[in-house]
């Protein structure tokens, strides 16, 4: 045997070594960070002013996380260009678990196509916890308009093309695309009027100002009681249990199924063990009665598999989706 095939191996069995106890070394690291893990305070960040439904939902379970936690849960409001302030904050933090992020899934998917300045790809700068619940919108009308069914609507707007107004937070918004899709599937032509923020549109449609809205159930539903507001359909795929007389869309639209979600991320790059952990204690939070009865009140419905997989795989779904939509409707970041 040569001298340098004897070098050649010699090189080798070292890199191979090295390789393996580098190796070893990670998993150690990993296995020695989850058992430390929480070291210190959980910083949850909800990317919403203090007192809508998400922020509400980020107080509940940080309630009851902090006790299985042995951590207090910080609950981090931070506002600004359509929730990704938040989302980019949370991907830039140290991926040790310690900073955590809930998002709606538009901020995931929406914000950063039609926001300048939203410098967030989802799918990579962050990694899925738990799925927290999904919630359908609800197609409601002012009186006024003189429907009180989905076909009696989609008639008049076919017989008045261009003439119906409908309300929105914004372009890009859930509000918005709720509609976009159901115009696409449809046919259906109408006035788009983008208001800077959903209660801003929604109490416009409450005056009469503009026709129709998607809006959150939990929001319309004392005005569908008191008849200030009519209920067109829902756009889940089947009615609510709490308004069994309101259609689904998908009744008129076949396939039409369209509901916002809240989930759980942490950075990328956090150690799969510190995940699985916080997977588990998010998922035992969520099923404990009063929780439950809390996200049922903000309007949230449990998911069936809320896995860190089912929710990866969600995201992708949903991002390619709103990809697709956005440039059809030729929508662009500004």
């Amino acid at each position: 045997m040569s001298n340098s095939t004897i070098r050649r191996r010699s090189l080798l069995r070292a890199t191979c070594a090295w390789a393996g106890a580098a190796a070893f070394s990670s998993l150690a690291w990993g296995a020695a960070g989850a058992a430390d893990f929480p070291s210190k305070p959980i910083t949850l960040i909800a990317p919403t002013v203090p007192g809508g439904a998400l922020d509400a939902t980020a107080r509940l379970l940080g309630q009851h996380l902090s006790p299985r936690l042995g951590q207090p849960v910080v609950i981090d409001n931070r506002p600004g260009v359509g929730g990704t302030l938040g989302l980019m904050q949370a991907a830039k933090a140290p991926p040790d678990g310690h900073t955590l992020v809930i998002a709606v899934d538009s901020y995931l998917t929406v914000s950063p196509r039609v926001l300048k300045g939203a410098s967030l790809q989802a799918t990579k700068d962050l990694v899925p916890v738990i799925e927290i619940g999904s919630s359908p919108m609800v197609l409601v009308a002012h009186p006024s308009l003189g429907v009180k069914t989905l076909q009696e609507y989609v008639a008049k707007v076919k017989a008045e093309p261009g003439k119906l107004t409908y309300a929105s937070a914004g372009v890009g918004s859930p509000h918005h695309l709720n509609m976009a899709l159901l115009e696409q599937q449809l046919g259906l032509k109408q006035n788009h009027v983008p208001y800077k923020a959903g209660p801003q549109a929604f109490n416009d449609v409450l005056g009469g100002h503009a026709h129709v809205m998607f809006i959150a159930m939990s929001t319309a539903e004392g005005h569908i009681r008191s008849g200030k507001l009519v209920p067109l359909g829902v756009s889940g795929s089947k009615p609510l249990p709490e308004f069994p007389s309101v259609p689904a869309i998908a009744e008129v639209a076949p396939g039409y199924d369209s509901e916002f979600w809240f989930a759980a991320f942490a950075p990328a790059g956090t150690p799969p063990a510190v995940v699985q952990r916080l997977h588990r204690e998010f998922a035992a939070v969520l099923a404990q009665p009063e929780v439950a009865k809390g996200l049922k009140a903000i309007g949230m419905t449990p998911v069936a598999d809320n896995s860190s997989n089912a929710l990866a795989e969600k995201l992708r779904r949903e991002d390619e989706k709103m990809a697709k939509l956005l440039q059809s409707l030729g929508v662009r970041a500004e």
